[in-house]
């Protein structure tokens, strides 16, 4: 039980470390990625409507333009991201799971749960800021974009599920034994 302690606080420390470093850096950089969105969504784009840049509409320009501006910022954020959630996972997981004294294996379940729904919820999010970018590129862009996320989402579930199920498979058969 001691070793198990240990581990709580070593994944809790961790875990804090890891959200005390990345969150400013995320709040500027959706600041960032928000005011792009926003002055590209209503400035930039409607000032183009009806002007041409050697025969290309000025608008689908600045659309792949600021697809590629919010691109960059977001491919940052989600690194960052990526961190802030290994931390909120494995502080909530810990939190979750030490008043129980439930083994690192059974904590890395509930990290790999909680990670999965949280990325599923960041790259939803992440598709609504670019979606009005891609439909006015191309509207099948879009599509694409959208079905290649629903797949991957339903990987990110079975990833869960099986996470989850082999806790209550454990949980089920200690439960049987009792019996």
């Amino acid at each position: 039980m001691r070793g198990n302690r240990e581990y709580y606080e070593r994944v809790r420390r961790e875990s804090k470390e890891n959200i005390a470093e990345t969150l400013p850096t995320i709040v500027l950089d959706v600041s960032a990625a928000i005011l792009i969105w926003l002055f590209g969504r209503l400035i930039f784009v409607p000032i183009a409507e009806g002007i041409y840049f050697l025969n290309y509409p000025l608008p689908q320009i600045l659309n792949f333009i600021i697809v590629v501006a919010l691109a960059v910022i977001v491919l940052r954020v989600l690194v960052d991201v990526r961190r802030i959630i290994d931390g909120v996972a494995g502080y909530a997981a810990c939190q979750i799971g030490a008043p129980y004294e439930i083994s690192p294996e059974e904590v890395e379940h509930y990290r790999t749960a909680l990670r999965g729904i949280f990325n599923i919820i960041v790259v939803s999010l992440v598709y609504l800021l670019f979606v009005g970018y891609l439909t006015r590129i191309h509207p099948g862009l879009s599509g694409v974009v959208l079905l290649a996320i629903v797949v991957w989402s339903f990987y990110q579930i079975w990833r869960v599920v099986q996470a989850v199920s082999a806790e209550i498979r454990r949980y089920t058969s200690q439960w049987a034994e009792k019996l």
